[in-house]
């Protein structure tokens, strides 16, 4: 594996104050941001991605989709980052 970060972002919920700034108020829904991983680490990074963070990926979506609308008024944010072979994900609110 790599010996820099390579990360996947996860965010989602709308953010009504920010239409001034080409975004509709109504806009909904989540976004996602896989950053670029170079060819040699490419295959393994794959597969850490397939096994683990997508798996993680879905729960945390199914679980967003099913709560409360305050929560989902709020921004959030999960990461995960994959380092030299290790998988870590938090959450940011």
């Amino acid at each position: 594996m790599t010996a820099g970060p390579s990360s996947w972002e996860q965010h989602g919920s709308p953010n009504p104050r920010n239409y001034g700034r080409g975004i509709h108020p109504d806009m909904v829904g989540f976004r996602i941001d896989v950053h670029p991983v170079g060819a040699t680490e490419r295959a393994a990074t794959r597969a850490v991605l397939r096994a683990h963070a997508l798996p993680q990926l879905h729960e945390w979506i199914t679980r967003a989709i099913a709560a409360d609308e305050t929560w989902q008024l709020t921004p959030h944010q999960h990461y995960w980052r994959l380092t030299d072979g290790h998988l870590t994900h938090r959450d940011e609110a």
